[in-house]
This record gives C-alpha cells, structure tokens and sequence, in this order.
C-alpha cells in the first residue's frame, strides 16, 4: 500500500519515524481509532516543535484536540495521556502573558501533567514534563513571580529534569529540552550543565527525523553558548517554537 494511502498503524508509525508528519497526521486521522488520533497529534507537535509551522496557538489548540478524542476513545492509552499534557503545555506557552494569567493556563497545564504523572508515576517522560512546567514558568515570570503565582520552583525543575535522566539517560528529547530551559532560565548560572548535556548528544546516533532535527537544533545552541546573549535566544526560540537562525 503505498504511503500515502497508509491505513494501518505500522505504516503510520514509518511515516512518523520518516519525519511526513502531514501524511502521518492525514492518514492517522482516517484510520478513526484512540491510536491514530494521539499520533496525528504527536505529528502536529513534532511539526511545532521543529519549528515548521505557523499559527502555534491553533495548531497547538488542533493537536490537544486530536489527543482529546484519542483520549476519549481509549482514556488508557498511554501516548494519548502523553500528547494531551505535551499540546496542553505547548497551548499555554504559545498563549499571550496576559490571556495565560486571566485564564490561569499554566496552573491548569500542571494539573494535566500531574494527572499523567498519577497514572505513570515512573515515566521518564512526565518527570520531564513536570520539570519543564516549572523552568517554562520561571523564564515567563522570573523565580519570585513563578513561586507566587503558580507554586513554580526553580530546584524542583532541576531535580525532576535530572530524575527523568537518571530513567531514560538517552532519550534525546528530554536532554536538549532541559539544556534549553535552563539557558532560556539563566544562560551564564547553568551553562556547564546545559553545554554538558548537548555535548552528550552530539555524539549520539539518531534514529528517527525528528530527533535528527531536534539534534542539529541542539548542535545550532551548543555553537553559540560562549556567549551567552546568543544561545538564551537561541533556546527561547527553540522553546516557543521558532525558527532557530
């Protein structure tokens, strides 16, 4: 069957792994199953992730409601729970500051993220994601808002981060994230362990298009990080899904 055509969900998966997130999400989308929906969601946030589409709010919005239906098709499935907490987050870090207080988006991220993290307390994913929501927070709103605001912390970040490492310590995703939130965070304090990090990347062989992307993304990031003026943007824009220039 030719890839265009995909119906079945290996098929779905190649064109994933291959990095044809548009047919991925299409042919995902007909197949009308909990499985096919959360990968044309996870296919969306690769898309916005890699910074290759426009209009973030609504993709990101489109993704969540593509996990929502996965979810409501199959309320077990792993990676269903797991695209739901990622478009969620993607949704408030793509929303305006002030639409994101009015609508106390962040404080309701985190009740997904635990939520995920009540149903896979050792998943190495959710300890990121969880650490991301606190390092996402701060660099929005600095420590002291973060703290007041939203119950943000800057060492409970840190240590989930390195918890989820200590899980899955090849897991490409989750170290150039962490690199990038804590340069985004305070590029000169953590510029040892973010360079540390995407160091031990650098030297890895990816498998699959979006972490060979995500890779020369991180190799973009580790070319600037003398100084530090370049690689905070270079991160931030990494972070809000933006072109990396």
């Amino acid at each position: 069957m030719p890839f265009a055509q995909a119906s079945s969900l290996s098929e779905v998966k190649e064109l994933f792994i291959m990095g044809r997130f548009d047919e991925a999400q299409t042919a995902a989308i007909k197949m009308n199953t909990a499985e096919g929906y959360a990968i044309a969601s996870e296919s969306v946030l690769a898309q916005i992730l890699l910074g290759e589409v426009g209009k973030l709010n609504t993709n990101s919005k489109f993704a969540r409601s593509l996990a929502k239906k996965a979810i409501t098709m199959d309320p077990s499935l792993y990676n269903a729970q797991l695209q739901y907490a990622i478009s969620d987050g993607f949704v408030t870090r793509t929303s305006g500051a002030i639409k994101a207080w009015q609508k106390k988006l962040p404080s309701k991220t985190l009740n997904i993220i635990k939520n995920f993290r009540e149903m896979y307390p050792d998943d190495a994913l959710g300890l990121a994601l969880e650490g991301a929501w606190h390092l996402g927070v701060i660099r929005k709103v600095g420590e002291k808002n973060g703290q007041d605001w939203f119950g943000a912390s800057l060492d409970e970040g840190v240590n989930l981060y390195n918890k989820a490492i200590a899980i899955s310590s090849d897991d490409t995703l989750i170290e150039v994230n962490y690199a990038m939130s804590l340069l985004a965070v305070d590029a000169n304090r953590w510029k040892p362990l973010a360079e540390s990090l995407l160091l031990n990347i650098s030297n890895r062989d990816e498998k699959d298009y979006l972490s060979k992307q995500v890779k020369l993304k991180s190799m973009q990031v580790l070319s600037v990080i003398p100084d530090d003026k370049r690689s905070k943007v270079y991160a931030q824009k990494f972070l809000d899904g933006k072109p990396i220039r």
